[in-house]
């Protein structure tokens, strides 16, 4: 019997009305569902009227004994989903109920393609991560994240900053902007791309390093081989303060005494379902084109 654990998003898929279509889908599979117990009064009733057998636990466990994850919602569900996915080796598929859907690839009620996944029969994309540490000015690591999209420095109340990126200890350039994002190949699809940054294709391991409105006419982005490892760091002036943020969430306020970011390739990775249609290019020009 396999063990899928389903991931709802109550803000895209209200009273989890498209989960409950999902589980009456995966009815005629011999499969167990693992479910987080926030979304026990939601979904236990019609577990039990559907003859599907469910465990309600806490997220740990839910991701530690899962072999497959699905996710409902977008892009940010499968996000959201990564790290604790990542830890345990748990390939994801996602349920697209936003809007891009780079990589939610599989529309609600149309759940065909999942029967094979189910059944066993997929390969997986291996999606580098971030390794995220906050070094304080004596060197000691304060913090540490992991990320699948990006890592964000920017300006507090929307206030530029001057950061200084360095790679391998070589300062790389210095810039004057709202603030700076280091992504992955999977999140240069994101921010880094309404920044004007490079797409790159999911697979590739590598680092994109793209400048938020920069007070220049000659500041461009660049990409950085994934064995290397990046330092943001704030410079004078200080005209404000900074916060850093990993995949969306603010994980840190920066201070004035030599506190830096440094990012590196995450021994972890996003293990995201296999599908052939459509491919990422497919999804591309069509979500992209005017």
């Amino acid at each position: 019997m396999k063990k899928i654990a389903l991931i709802p998003n109550i803000f895209k898929d209200k009273d989890c009305k498209e989960t409950i279509n999902l589980i009456k889908y995966l009815k005629k599979f011999d499969c167990a569902l693992l479910i987080e117990r926030e979304f026990e009064s939601y979904l236990k009733a019609v577990c039990g009227a559907e003859g599907v057998k469910a465990e309600f636990d806490e997220r740990e466990r839910v991701f530690s004994d899962a072999e497959l994850l699905i996710a409902l919602g977008g892009d940010g569900t499968i996000i959201e989903a990564a790290v604790d996915a990542a830890k345990y080796a748990v390939p994801i598929v996602g349920v697209n109920m936003g809007h891009l859907g780079f990589l939610a690839r599989i529309e609600k009620g149309c759940y065909g393609p999942l029967e094979p996944i189910i059944n066993g029969s997929f390969g997986v994309n291996r999606c580098m991560m971030l390794d995220i540490e906050i070094v304080g000015g004596d060197g000691s690591v304060i913090e540490r994240h992991t990320a699948l999209n990006d890592l964000i420095v920017s300006g507090e109340d929307y206030k530029m900053v001057t950061v200084g990126v360095s790679v391998n200890g070589n300062a790389m350039s210095e810039y004057s902007a709202d603030g700076i994002i280091a992504a992955t190949a999977v999140g240069s699809t994101a921010y880094s791309l309404s920044a004007g940054g490079a797409v790159m294709h999911p697979e590739v391991d590598a680092m994109i390093i793209t400048p938020i409105c920069p007070h220049t006419l000659k500041a461009r982005s660049a990409v950085i081989p994934a064995d290397r490892v990046i330092e943001i760091s704030c410079l004078e002036p200080y005209r404000c303060g900074a916060v850093v943020r990993a995949d969306g969430k603010m994980i840190y306020k920066i201070k004035k005494d030599h506190e830096r970011v440094r990012i590196k390739k995450s021994e972890y990775s996003t293990l995201l379902v296999k599908l052939d249609d459509p491919t990422f290019f497919d999804v591309l020009r069509n979500k992209l084109s005017d």
